[in-house]
């Protein structure tokens, strides 16, 4: 059972808070946790850089964050998710703010799920399995 709350700091966010939790059910389906607590929050980078800086003391922009709070069999978290990172990277990248957004939630959900992207090979590792999930999924959540 997964428990979802999505928020914003920001009026001007857009989603879909049902095919957030779509997502979130599909990248979860096959976790061993028997019950999960997930608020999602989608602020801007000041937001997160704040973040960034008390819980990991590193100075730099990023566009997400999760915090895992488990034990054996449940899992309670938040992810953190730069709005304005996401805009700006679907800009760059020339992709749509959808498949920005699904591909940081999927992160963040990873990282709760034990992935790392701390070294190369573990970025490799998590990327292919990130990237394989946002090229088959077909939720809108914008």
């Amino acid at each position: 059972m997964i428990d979802l709350v999505v928020s914003k700091t920001n009026d001007s966010y857009q989603y879909d808070t049902q095919s957030i939790k779509d997502l979130c059910v599909l990248v979860l389906n096959d976790s061993k946790y028997e019950s999960i607590s997930l608020n999602i929050i989608f602020t801007d980078d000041s937001h997160l850089s704040k973040l960034k800086v008390k819980y990991f003391n590193e100075d730099v922009l990023t566009d997400v964050l999760a915090f895992p709070i488990e034990n054996d069999t449940k899992l309670e978290s938040e992810i953190y998710i730069s709005y304005d990172r996401a805009l700006a990277s679907s800009k760059e990248f020339k992709v749509s703010i959808n498949s920005e957004l699904v591909r940081l939630i999927v992160h963040g959900i990873l990282h709760l799920l034990g992935y790392r992207d701390n070294n190369e090979e573990s970025k490799k590792i998590m990327f292919d399995k990130q990237e394989a999930i946002v090229e088959s999924c077909k939720i809108k959540i914008v």
